[in-house]
């Protein structure tokens, strides 16, 4: 990807990410959770993010996005909530080579946590 952007598996994760984008699937949910390297790059990744999340709200297929952040004081995480009409308009917007090419924007030692998840049915307290 970039040698300022990490790209790490989610801890314990059985299937690699790349792995996730492939098939059929929707709607589905993007989690994206960044660990920066320090306070000083907070500032630097907002400015980053906003031009991602303006890039990927004219993506086809994107229904909603909201950005978060860890409580306290100096927090350095951050997790992108995204919804995705399906996975092949999520794939097809992450793929693209233009998108691909500004993760270097990142601030540099960012480490990016990326799942693709869809909803599951539990009986009485969550439907599908």
């Amino acid at each position: 990807m970039s040698a300022n952007l990490i790209v790490k598996e989610f801890l314990g994760a059985f299937t690699p990410f790349e792995s996730q984008l492939e098939g059929e699937a929707g709607p589905i949910t993007f989690i994206n959770t960044f660990v920066l390297p320090s306070t000083e790059a907070v500032e630097p990744f907002l400015a980053h993010w906003n031009d991602d999340g303006a890039y990927m709200k004219s993506q086809y297929g994107m229904l909603s996005a909201q950005l978060h952040r860890s409580l306290g004081h100096g927090s350095n995480v951050f997790v992108n909530v995204a919804i995705w009409e399906s996975l092949d308009a999520f794939r097809r917007a992450f793929q693209n080579p233009d998108f691909q090419r500004t993760f270097s924007e990142f601030p540099k030692g960012t480490h990016m946590y990326p799942l693709v998840l869809t909803k599951v049915a539990v009986p009485g307290v969550c439907v599908n």
